[in-house]
C-alpha cells in the first residue's frame, strides 16, 4: 500500500527522518508555515483556557 503524502503522520516521519530543514525542502514552506502555525495557536487556545480559568476561579472566590 502506497503511502499518502498528506496526514500529520506523514509530516511526524519526514520531521523525524530529516529533521525541520528536510521537512521544508520536502513539503515547502507554506505547508510548513501552516503546520507551526496549527501549534502555535493550539498552544495559545490552551494557555488562554487555562489562564482565563484561572483568573475566573480567582475572581468568583475574591
Amino acid at each position: 500500500m502506497k503511502e499518502s503524502k498528506t496526514g500529520l503522520k506523514y509530516y511526524r516521519n519526514i520531521i523525524k527522518e530529516k529533521g525541520i530543514r528536510g521537512f521544508v525542502r520536502e513539503v515547502g514552506w507554506k505547508i510548513a508555515f501552516l503546520v507551526f502555525m496549527f501549534f502555535f495557536l493550539k498552544g495559545m487556545v490552551w494557555l488562554f483556557i487555562f489562564y482565563g480559568g484561572f483568573e475566573l476561579i480567582r475572581g468568583v472566590f475574591s
